[in-house]
């Protein structure tokens, strides 16, 4: 059932409608044509960031070729290996401290052919992981046994879901000892509950994505927590005596496929990986634009060079499995060439026989071909034997209630139970503990990190002027502003009908489009004696893209309706909040040079502020602004993770590891009497 909108923000909906409804008519149409050309490829305007975006993931793509065609001795593979890992590392913003598991048995269930322990551990403080760990038959196979951990795909009920016990139980039937861990906001782990009605209120890939909001400003991803919990799963296996600690496996699909691809890459504790329905290709997927959620896309990965196949090649020689399906979401073709990579690495080494692939002609998930090819390749490089893999058709999965391993089935009703948004909060608190006002090398730092370029690099702007219309005392020119190649600006100058030959311009821009706030805020400005220039700015407006509906990662309510190009943007290196900054610095520079122009103001309307602070703040010491005014501004980034599951804060709205640095509060004030703020606003959708 699809969610209703809550009041508040119904209410503000409507408002908007009814602010749109007054502008003139003349105005509300687009001044984009409704199919734009890049080269040979044509495309409506809301597509035109992705179309921008494209060229350089496929600059970045070749880049990889070229890098990974060049890769052939053992001290090229090896280097390359060591520099791979410590950029996946820093780019998730690293792991945490290792601290006691308090791991406990809470219960058993005797199968006839295998045991099943409830285990409860935690991965931080207060963190707790649930898991099943599947025992074999003692006296079929004597213990100590090889080990495998298994870790889960989006399932609503983790390691409770059908497919999941069963490649789990499968491995205890041949002897390996394997536990299923529950990942968070999946099974047991949900992090959002009402703890009255003891139901979840964000699950599954919404619950990653709303963890990765608050994860990306402090630097982090939403992988790291999985990542860690597996990790300490190992340490968990390596506390037992009935499981070998030198002889360890894991094995996931999907997001679990994601899980494994990761964790084989980092641990050196995996002897053996099998990865299903996830390996195919990040370049290929952002070129489709289908970027997936928060854990599947690691900060500036496609800029240092890391794709789904370097989650294998980063391990070599260690055994590695792939398994594909035909009619799999993730292509087929892009997994098969992954494979062909990892292989032909994997054989520069002298290991070609250590990777391998199974397909099966079914569509995504963990059927049966991929459950006993997964237990067969672990047999093999675990156990060195050989043997042929069936799945009885006797073997019976067991309800959510019978493997659970809590008292009541959330691990969030535990005494001193904390969430990942608990811990992010902690993090932020820190960083702002030790974060100093801005000064000059702090704004340094925020362009770098924002990623932002002088306004020199772009050259000299391109003006369409479509036309001029007169009405009630105001003259509007309707332009298309063209700061780069790829990048056309809609926007409109506002001046009054008997305006000086110079006036001071307002550089007026709303996440809304150009014409939000025309009877609140343009008028009044022109009516005071100002020129006002409106910009949509790339990805507002006009060109604002939205999120496709057959496969929706992203609530726009929650994430705002361009994620996937975020993602894109996010996987470059690169962020939203740089290239709009970039936008406004090459059209104040052009402003600046026109006859009409005595200065230049800023105005920010809702989500825009953000981009309108990094402009005024890095071009403070040049007094590029005489005033900045922000209304309905975010209140801080750190108000963002304080709400934690509840942040409505746009991913567009995001700098990776900005807290680290800075914040917005901290801009404002480093501003002084230049600014003026005429509302804040919380990020809680529930205010």
């Amino acid at each position: 059932m699809k969610k209703s909108l809550p009041i508040l923000t119904f209410i503000l909906l409507l408002a908007a409608a009814v602010t749109q409804a007054e502008v003139p008519e003349s105005l509300q149409k687009n001044l984009l044509p409704d199919e734009m050309t890049s080269g040979e490829r044509t495309f409506a305007p809301k597509e035109m960031v992705f179309e921008w975006l494209l060229p350089q993931v496929e600059a970045a793509e070749a880049k990889w070729r070229a890098d990974y065609e060049a890769r052939k001795t053992p001290e090229q593979i090896a280097e390359y290996q060591a520099r791979m890992k410590k950029n996946f590392i820093d780019a998730i913003g690293g792991f945490p401290e290792r601290t006691p598991l308090n791991a406990k048995i809470t219960g058993r269930i005797q199968d006839p052919e295998f045991t099943i322990e409830k285990i409860l551990f935690e991965s931080q403080p207060g963190l707790y992981v649930t898991a099943n760990l599947y025992l074999p038959n003692e006296a079929k196979y004597p213990k100590p046994w090889n080990g495998v951990v298994v870790v889960c795909g989006h399932s609503h009920n983790g390691k409770g879901y059908e497919n999941y016990q069963r490649v789990t139980a499968l491995h205890a039937l041949n002897g390996i000892a394997a536990m299923i861990v529950d990942p968070i906001d999946q099974g047991e782990r949900f992090q959002n509950i009402d703890p009255v009605a003891k139901k979840e209120l964000s699950a599954s890939v919404h619950g990653h994505n709303l963890l990765g909001i608050g994860s990306i400003l402090l630097g982090r991803n939403t992988a790291m927590f999985e990542i860690w919990d597996a990790m300490r799963a190992f340490d968990y296996m390596q506390t037992r005596d009935d499981i070998r600690h030198e002889n360890l496996g894991l094995a996931g699909l999907s997001g679990g496929g994601t899980q494994t691809s990761y964790v084989m890459a980092l641990e050196d504790r995996v002897d053996v990986a099998c990865t299903c329905c996830y390996t195919c290709s990040l370049f290929g997927l952002m070129k489709m634009n289908e970027t997936q959620d928060a854990e599947q896309n690691i900060f500036g990965q496609a800029a240092f060079g890391m794709d789904h196949a370097d989650y294998c090649m980063m391990r070599a020689p260690k055994p590695t499995f792939f398994g594909t399906a035909t009619k799999d979401f993730f292509p087929i073709e892009m997994g098969w060439q992954s494979f062909r990579d990892s292989k032909r690495l994997f054989s520069r080494m002298g290991y070609g026989n250590q990777v391998d692939l199974t397909e099966t002609d079914n569509q995504h998930g963990y059927d049966k071909t991929l459950r006993e090819a997964t237990v067969r390749f672990m047999l093999r490089f675990l156990d060195h034997r050989e043997a042929p893999i069936f799945e009885p058709e006797s073997l019976q999965a067991h309800t959510d209630e019978e493997i659970q391993v809590t008292p009541e089935g959330f691990t969030m009703l535990l005494d001193g139970a904390r969430s990942t948004f608990d811990l992010n909060r902690d993090y932020a608190k820190q960083l702002a503990a030790a974060r100093k006002p801005i000064d000059a090398e702090t704004v340094a730092k925020i362009r770098e990190l924002a990623q932002v370029r002088d306004a020199e690099a772009f050259g000299e702007m391109k003006v369409q002027t479509l036309g001029e219309e007169k009405l009630d005392g105001v003259t509007v020119k309707k332009l298309v502003l063209e700061p780069e190649p790829g990048i056309s600006l809609p926007a409109l100058l506002v001046q009054a009908a008997d305006a000086p030959e110079k006036t001071d311009v307002v550089l007026y821009v709303s996440d809304s489009g150009k014409t939000s706030g025309w009877d609140e805020n343009i008028l009044p400005l022109v009516k005071a004696g100002k020129s006002v220039l409106t910009v949509d700015l790339r990805g507002y407006g006009e060109t604002q893209s939205f999120e496709k509906k057959n496969r929706q990662y992203y609530r726009n309510e929650f994430l705002g309706s361009d994620g996937k190009e975020f993602y894109i943007a996010y996987n470059l290196g690169k962020t939203f909040v740089g290239y709009r900054t970039e936008d406004l610095l090459a059209v104040t520079r052009w402003l600046k040079a026109q006859s009409f122009c005595a200065g230049v103001e800023l105005y920010g309307l809702s989500e825009a502020c953000i981009p309108v602070l990094h402009a005024a703040v890095l071009e403070k010491a040049a007094g590029t602004y005489s005033h900045v005014t922000l209304e309905n501004c975010l209140v801080s980034w750190t108000n963002t993770v304080e709400n934690g599951g509840h942040s409505n804060t746009p991913l567009v709205s995001t700098v990776h590891g900005a807290l680290k640095v800075y914040d917005l509060p901290e801009m404002r004030d480093y501003l002084g009497d230049s600014l003026t703020v005429k509302s804040l606003k919380d990020t809680n959708l529930n205010k």
